[in-house]
């Protein structure tokens, strides 16, 4: 009867193991946010720009500084004058693009698809970025079909 127990032990420890790394996996979602970008100083001034950007939430933890990339599910759909681009079109793809999040909070989206050096450009003055959360469960457009 004792050398059931080892084997007895292991066996429930393999099992709370899998219920916590399950219960772990049903608490992550894929989060979508629409962006518009209004273009109010220098020479883009009047331009306006659109698009999405999901994902997963699992690994963020709500404190300090955490970036995501595409390694952590960071999907994009942006038009920019006229033609739509994807996370695949980062100038510094797959290094980019990259969401940053600061105290939980969204601080910025780092896409670049000029070929000149990369500039952030969420917190620019006379950039203004507004957000809008999806519901969970929205349909997310297909990048082709805008």
């Amino acid at each position: 009867m004792l050398n059931l127990f080892p084997k007895f032990s292991v066996a429930l420890a393999t099992a709370a193991l899998g219920a916590a790394i399950t219960s772990i996996q049903a608490q992550a979602s894929i989060v979508t946010y629409d962006f518009t970008v209004n273009v109010t100083q220098g020479s883009l001034a009047g331009q306006s720009y659109s698009g999405t950007f999901s994902y997963d939430d699992s690994t963020l933890k709500g404190t300090g500084v955490e970036k995501l990339g595409i390694e952590q599910g960071l999907t994009i759909c942006m038009n920019y004058f006229g033609r739509n681009y994807t996370e695949a079109s980062d100038r510094d793809y797959p290094k980019f693009p990259t969401l940053v999040f600061e105290n939980g909070e969204i601080n910025q989206l780092d896409f670049w698809v000029q070929p000149q050096n990369r500039v952030v450009w969420w917190n620019l003055p006379g950039w203004e970025v507004k957000l809008s959360k999806r519901q969970a469960g929205s349909d997310v457009a297909n990048c082709q079909e805008r």
